[in-house]
């Protein structure tokens, strides 16, 4: 499941000892999460690329009315926030305090423009901040819901009209506003929807996965029946046994101890089997080798029993190989998922070995890991090579 589950669950977010600080939007899903760090580029190249552009602009724009402290100031403190918006945004998203921060920063530089551009700039509106300040509401609007990014472009706005003198001028701002608020949000309807789409599909596979992983459970059962009880059955029908005798003694109480397993295996409600925690299995799994030190990192995952089950199996495998052939005392099992799906990797640092040089006659890789998990609706893969240790991952569905 990692392809398909990676692409809608998505791998865009920024570490973890980072992710506790960023305080972000609330967002619906993996489009949207793709959509957001793609608009915190989009806001960077705002920032940065505006400050470098409108301060050279106001710097050749400067006419003798303008004091060289009222404009060095001020533009030098855009350039050091852009560098730091820049750097925040990178590091944590786009926050919603770092947006409003910008937003103000925007707005006070509006109320002072008329220290800032001439004055014949401002009566022609070919003022060099009116862009800059369509930059501010451009990142509003992409960063922030309506409910917040509305107001904000609200306040610069008004800043815009308070500086130039005449209010009338933001009425390009204002379009602006409109249209940039109106995009966005068609654009986010449609990650929404396919998103929607994706998980309604997403599901629709798992309970296909968790029906035919019934179904091989159930064909399972039918050869463990086969195999045991029915053959000794036809042994006794066919006189294998002419009186009381030990051998079937001892097979009739292995089969008996087969048909209680069966009798035991939890009930399929619905035609699709129960989802079972993944976590304790791995655990005993690892706690059944003896010489092996394994470290565990588990997240909350849970699958149909009898995939949990034959995953779990094909841990135990691996881990066994680990500890009988690749030379080192220690291995890592790392699981991630969620609901009705898992990747689990065992990792040593061993030997290692060449997968395309192992002869037929080996089957436990062959048969242990990947027939099983294939068998289950899955998949293994082993990436190895001499002397650079071995990475076992199974993972369900396929």
């Amino acid at each position: 499941m990692e392809p398909a589950a990676d692409s809608v669950r998505g791998q865009i977010q920024p570490p973890e000892g980072r992710r506790g600080r960023a305080r972000r939007p609330p967002l619906a899903g993996p489009s949207d999460q793709a959509l957001h760090r793609l608009a915190g580029w989009y806001a960077i190249a705002l920032r940065l690329g505006g400050s470098v552009l409108f301060t050279a602009v106001a710097v050749l724009a400067a006419t003798k009315q303008i004091s060289g402290w009222w404009l060095g100031a001020p533009l030098t403190a855009l350039c050091l926030w852009s560098a730091f918006f820049t750097w925040r945004v990178r590091r944590s998203g786009l926050a919603p305090a770092v947006v409003l921060a910008d937003a103000a920063i925007i707005s006070a530089l509006a109320l002072a423009q008329q220290h800032l551009v001439p004055a014949v700039l401002i009566e022609d509106s070919t003022t060099w901040m009116l862009p800059l300040a369509c930059t501010s509401v451009y990142i509003l609007q992409i960063a922030l819901r309506p409910w917040l990014g509305l107001p904000g472009a609200a306040i610069v706005v008004i800043a815009y009209g308070l500086g130039a003198g005449r209010p009338a001028d933001a009425w390009l701002l204002v379009v602006e506003t409109i249209v940039a608020a109106g995009l966005v949000a068609v654009i986010r309807g449609g990650a929404r929807q396919a998103d929607a789409i994706v998980a309604a599909g997403l599901e629709t596979e798992r309970q296909i996965r968790a029906q035919e992983a019934r179904r091989a459970d159930e064909r399972e059962q039918h050869r463990q029946l086969h195999d045991t009880v029915l053959s000794t059955l036809t042994m006794v029908a066919a006189g294998a046994f002419a009186g009381p005798s030990p051998a079937l003694a001892a097979q009739a109480d292995r089969d008996l101890r087969v048909l209680q397993g069966l009798a035991g295996a939890p009930a399929v409600p619905g035609g699709l089997a129960p989802l079972t925690d993944l976590r304790p299995k791995l655990e005993r799994a690892a706690a059944s080798t003896d010489d092996l030190a394994v470290r565990l990192k588990l997240v909350p995952v849970t699958l149909p029993s009898p995939v949990a089950d034959q995953l779990v199996a094909c841990v135990g495998e691996a881990l066994r190989n680990v500890e009988r052939h690749a030379g080192t005392g220690q291995a890592e099992v790392t699981a991630t998922g969620g609901a009705g799906w898992a990747v689990v990797k065992i990792t040593d640092r061993g030997r290692g070995f060449d997968p395309a040089a192992t002869p037929p006659s080996r089957r436990g890789i062959r048969e242990s890991i990947t027939g099983r998990m294939l068998a289950a609706g899955g998949r293994a893969a082993i990436a190895s090579r001499p002397g650079a240790g071995t990475t076992v991952t199974v993972s369900w569905p396929a």
